[in-house]
């Protein structure tokens, strides 16, 4: 497989768009043609046509026996008309005495006129001698009156050396094109004073409509301007539609093969990418290059860590539509949040709306392409451009597939540096392929930072159709285990979410993929027997019970209640050492009252100092209020007054208990103690959070 190079080939067993026999056939033109006055071939294409490549062709065709000798002048090393001229000539005779030697022999004539071409001021001592004199200006126009009749007997000679030549000189004067508009009139006078040189065949490779638009600058018609010039005019012919696909899909192929990214290549979804956002931005093969080069370097650094179907997509908007590319970049939010739920466009963020507008105004060149942007890899944006919406649901979905779609994932293309979802991400997909492994997904689990643990095993969710039955047991005693040790993390300034709702979640989601109550019930005591926390324990009973709003029902309504009755007693005759290392203590003293009518809290003696010591500091709760008017949010600490109450057997029991720490309190508990004295003291918060 050949690759594809940004730049031109010089030889045809390169060429890779079947170009070469007709260059070949075009040196053969030339050397046939009638160049007794001269003559001009015009290879017109646009840039990165190809222009290049087909010169170079064609120049190596005519090197072949009888070789012609062809001459390259490059037009960037020159400033003004006269320097231009003189360099020319000067580098014509240079590059003729290169060649064989009856060209040679003319290459001092050559050079001669170019002696003669050049400005006074040019001349070595002459310019620098004359202006210390009075009178110069008159010397100077003496010397130059005379100079223009050796330059006519000087052209004169070189036209009759050159007309004996038997075959013709060619020149060839690429890259036309890319110089200043002042630069390509000059070059095309240039053409136009020398083109009558007998035995001279110029091969000029340029773009039309930039020429022309230059030559139309000097106040006449630019069109008109080339046509008296140019003898032969050769279009480069465009690439066929099949060869530029399979050239671009071994590019491809050739810029990712040693980079292990096709691992998650979506073969599917990329025939509709590559026709619909792909292949219209690309339209030769210095365009396949650069995309490819591209495509390399930012898989490079990403890997497989997003599918490559979106990189290729992206890439193609990144490399050839840039200021699209810029709104895609501002309007990200736009792009990957979904629908709420229940969609209603009356109450649809304005804001996101005017993101993904913005993104297809700023691209009326290819409104089609930045269509298919949205509707194949943003597919949450839909809605905005009047298609279908899609909710939070798809979510997990795309992150399992590292489409882009997901904001964590688009934020790794955009940053290329990996975020806290996405390393979530994938320590999730590592504990989802031991999830049946009790001991490996346990020291996996362990090993993640104990700030990401809760957001790794919420990111087990986006598996949760693929939960094999056998991990059902050994993956809900881990993350049960795993409960007591995850932290509160805030979320906002208002807010908390308890880490013990994430792992609710997944291990509801594990028993659910039991087809009885029966085998529920069975997971349910083989968790239970290795699951010492009886915190954990209690969300587990609550899972699979009848609690109202938390139960989920899935064991008999009878065996439930024989859950909640184990539990009750089990905690009601656990040693207070035991108790007091329990998170959320005073609700799990009360759990009991959950389970129904005649559920009654387990009780704790008032004069078990340690107990009640770890009790009235889980009483604490901060209560958050913002008054009218204001933006500053207030912060008060409350006591859960009625659970406590209940669980120490009635207001007396509390003074008590309260009492007994009075005496060895400490700057911990004293706070307490004073708030817990105020509520003896029948004072209670108002609900408008004002004390």
């Amino acid at each position: 497989m050949a690759s594809v190079s940004d730049n031109p080939i010089d030889r045809a067993e390169q060429d890779l768009l079947q170009r070469s026999r007709g260059a070949a056939n075009l040196a053969g033109g030339i050397r046939d043609v009638d160049a007794s006055g001269g003559y001009v071939v015009g290879v017109v294409g646009p840039w990165g046509s190809g222009k290049t490549s087909i010169v170079n062709m064609i120049g190596e065709a005519l090197r072949r026996e009888p070789a012609l000798p062809v001459i390259e002048f490059n037009p960037w090393m020159f400033s003004g008309t006269d320097e231009l001229i003189q360099t020319f000539f000067r580098e014509l005779a240079a590059q003729m005495r290169l060649k064989d030697p009856k060209v040679a022999a003319i290459a001092e004539s050559v050079n001669t006129y170019a002696d003669l071409l050049s400005p006074v001021e040019a001349l070595p001592v002459v310019g620098a001698w004359f202006s210390r004199f009075r009178g110069a200006a008159k010397v100077i126009a003496e010397y130059q009156e005379k100079r223009q009749g050796s330059i006519a007997d000087q052209r004169h000679k070189l036209s009759a050396e050159l007309a004996k030549l038997d075959r013709p000189i060619v020149v060839v004067i690429d890259d036309i094109d890319r110089l200043e508009s002042t630069e390509i009139r000059d070059i095309f006078k240039l053409v136009r004073l020398t083109a009558s040189f007998p035995n001279v065949v110029y091969i000029l490779a340029f773009d039309r409509i930039r020429v022309e638009a230059a030559l139309n600058q000097s106040g006449f018609d630019g069109r008109a301007y080339l046509e008296k010039i140019i003898q032969l005019g050769i279009d480069v012919p465009s690439v066929p539609n099949s060869v530029l696909l399979r050239l671009l899909g071994e590019s491809l192929q050739e810029a990712v093969a040693e980079l292990d990214v096709l691992e998650r290549f979506d073969e599917d979804a990329w025939p509709d990418v590559l026709m619909e956002i792909v292949r219209p931005l690309i339209t030769n093969m210095r365009d396949v290059a650069r995309y490819c080069a591209a495509v390399r370097a930012t898989s490079r650094t990403l890997g497989s860590q997003i599918e490559l179907v979106d990189v290729l997509a992206l890439e193609a908007v990144r490399v050839f539509l840039p200021d699209v590319f810029h709104l895609v970049v501002a309007g990200r939010d736009g792009l990957t949040t979904t629908s709420p739920a229940s969609f209603d466009e009356r109450y649809e963020d304005p804001r996101l709306k005017g993101q993904v507008e913005a993104i297809v105004a700023g691209g009326v060149e290819k409104p089609d392409v930045v269509k298919a942007l949205i509707e194949r890899i943003f597919p949450a944006a839909r809605r905005h451009i009047g298609s279908n919406s899609y909710d939070s649901s798809w979510r997990p979905g795309w992150l399992r597939t590292r489409r882009v779609a997901h904001p964590d994932v688009f934020a790794l293309y955009l940053e290329q540096v990996s975020n806290d979802g996405l390393r979530a991400f994938s320590n999730a997909e590592k504990a989802f392929a031991v999830l049946d492994d009790e001991v490996a997904l346990g020291a996996l689990l362990r090993s993640c930072d104990i700030s990401e643990l809760e957001d790794v095993v919420s990111a087990l969710e986006a598996f949760e159709t693929e939960f094999p039955v056998d991990a059902v047991v050994p993956a809900s005693r881990v993350l049960l285990n795993l409960l007591p040790n995850m932290p509160e993390r805030p979320r906002g300034m208002m807010t908390f979410v308890d880490a013990r709702l994430v792992v609710v979640r997944v291990v509801l989601r594990l028993l659910r993929r039991l087809d009885s109550r029966d085998k529920v019930m069975e997971a349910a005591g083989q968790i239970l027997i290795e699951v010492p926390s009886f915190a954990s324990r209690f969300e587990l009973i609550t899972i699979v019970g009848y609690r109202e709003g938390a139960g989920h029902r899935l064991v008999s309504e009878t065996d439930a209640r024989v859950l909640e009755k184990q539990f009750r007693e089990q905690l009601a005759t656990a040693p207070s050492s035991r108790l007091v290392g329990e998170k959320n203590l005073l609700r799990l003293l009360y759990s009991p009252k959950f389970f129904g009518n005649d559920g009654e809290a387990v009780h704790v003696d008032p004069k078990d100092m340690q107990l009640t010591r770890a009790l009235l500091l889980d009483a604490q709760s901060i209560v958050r209020s913002q008054q009218v008017g204001t933006r500053s949010v207030q912060k008060r600490v409350r006591l859960s007054w009625n659970a406590l109450v209940e669980v120490l057997g009635g207001e007396p029991a509390v003074k008590e208990a309260v009492d007994a720490l009075r005496s060895t309190a400490d700057d911990e508990i004293k706070p307490v103690i004073e708030l817990a004295d105020r509520y003896l003291a029948g004072w209670r918060p108002s609900e408008w959070g004002d004390d």
